[in-house]
């Protein structure tokens, strides 16, 4: 079946988009706008990969199956937000909340000073870091900022050492930042990836720490405005098709085959799933190819998420980091999208979870549980109305050390058969900005690919 179109007397390039994440749905919604006949496919029954949410017996609302959020420098995923119409949509919070191992609360926001300033104050009263910690957290600061040294090959652990951090400072403050923003350990963490972070999110703007969290559960931030944006543009969309190969002959990609045996052609391909699903749709003699073999050496990190309804409220916080726990963040999700049916809701999240995505489900929201019940006094004479509890084995690749040379260009040695996702190389790690950014990356490739010039791609 080809599925290229015409408007008017003039003929349209089509693109099939394998993968309906925010990878395909940001290059899905970009080519379309540029003119190209979109077709998107994906397997399951609603958009948005990754960032979703789930049927969950008993309750009545779809449930996300991890809370996702981002910050003001997060530019490229708040631009597609912008497109689809749901900009709007997001909370942005000036202060982030820490409890410690006590309980006691401290908070961290800007004072009115330019950036890389601003936040100098806010940490000076930050309750659980000693003096001799804050001065060497502001020693590793200087050192982040641009110009400073981090090799793609050395731990951001190790660029910490060297830094004066103490094992203090890196469990009471640097660990549970770079596992929440690169779901990993700093041991694990490529210091070239966490010194982009660092300075993205801390260093380069006043307001680029700020945390953005959806007002509204993630199949309304992105199945359903993405899906309308499309079908406004007149793309073409197929849920519950699964691609199962791309058809290949010489140095070009000539269609893909569905699981139901149905073959779809187009000018161009764009495959927008993650890495072990591209080595499936890939014919027999390209799984070895030198160029797409590389990300068989990604390994992946997992993330474990929780949710309790509670039958009364027990934090007014929005938010808060949980230090020296196993939980690293919980969101009072009753403040974000307002009071539900099912009781006071709280979302936890767990990064770099290799240690608790074996458990027992049972097990897990035992201990999160109790966990919580320490950490928040009045959950202690609350009852439990409902509880559910996910385990992403691979929520993403692990951006370890020399992780670089694994991470593919959009470009592919098919000449039409481009790449997206957040393992694809971005320069960023796999966060729904990466996500973005490479689709993004994609669309542009993609239209210089058909002969558009710089100018007609601007997208």
């Amino acid at each position: 079946m080809a599925l290229s179109q015409r408007r008017g007397d003039a003929a349209i390039a089509s693109v099939i988009v394998i993968g309906g994440g925010l990878a395909g749905l940001s290059a899905a919604c970009a080519l379309a706008d540029l003119g190209f006949a979109v077709s998107l496919i994906e397997r399951r029954s609603l958009l948005g990969g990754m960032a979703t949410s789930l049927r969950v017996r008993g309750l009545p609302e779809p449930v996300d199956n991890c809370q996702h959020v981002l910050m003001r420098s997060c530019t490229a995923l708040l631009d597609f937000y912008a497109r689809i119409g749901v900009r709007d949509q997001v909370r942005f919070d000036p202060e982030i909340a820490f409890i410690d191992e006590r309980g006691a609360v401290s908070s961290l926001a800007a004072a009115r000073l330019p950036a890389p300033l601003h936040l100098a104050p806010g940490f000076a009263r930050l309750r659980f870091l000693t003096l001799r910690d804050k001065l060497a957290i502001a020693k590793a600061f200087l050192g982040a900022l641009p110009g400073g040294a981090g090799s793609s090959e050395e731990s951001f652990a190790h660029w910490l050492q060297r830094r004066g951090q103490t094992e203090r400072t890196v469990d009471a403050f640097w660990r549970p930042v770079i596992a929440s923003a690169l779901n990993e350990e700093p041991e694990r963490v490529s210091a070239s990836y966490a010194l982009l972070v660092l300075r993205e999110t801390f260093l380069a703007r006043r307001d680029g720490w700020e945390l953005g969290v959806p007002k509204r559960p993630l199949t309304q931030m992105h199945a359903a405005p993405a899906e309308t944006y499309l079908s406004q543009r007149h793309a073409r969309l197929l849920y519950r098709a699964e691609a199962t190969r791309l058809q290949v002959e010489g140095d070009a990609v000539t269609g893909v085959l569905l699981a139901d045996g149905t073959r779809l052609r187009a000018d161009y391909y764009l495959s927008a799933v993650p890495y072990p699903a591209l080595f499936r749709l890939l014919p027999p003699q390209l799984v070895g190819h030198p160029f797409f073999s590389r990300p068989r050496g990604m390994q992946p990190s997992p993330i474990v998420a929780a949710h309790f309804w509670l039958d009364r409220p027990v934090t007014p916080l929005p938010h808060a980091v949980l230090l020296g726990r196993s939980i690293h963040w919980f969101f009072n999700k009753t403040h974000d999208f307002g009071p539900r049916d099912g009781g006071f809701h709280l979302a936890l999240v767990t990064s770099a979870a290799h240690a608790l995505v074996s458990r027992p489900r049972q097990d897990l929201l035992r201990q999160l549980f109790e966990e919580i019940r320490d950490v928040l006094p009045e959950a202690r004479y609350a009852r439990l109305l409902h509880a559910v509890v996910f385990k992403e084995r691979c929520a993403t690749f692990a951006p370890l050390p020399g992780c670089d040379t694994l991470r593919l260009p959009a470009q592919t040695p098919l000449r039409n058969l481009f790449l997206a996702g957040d393992w694809t190389d971005t320069g960023w790690p796999a966060t729904m900005e990466g996500a973005v950014r490479s689709g993004m990356n994609a669309a542009r490739t993609i239209a210089a690919a058909s002969g558009l010039s710089p100018a007609q791609q601007f997208i």
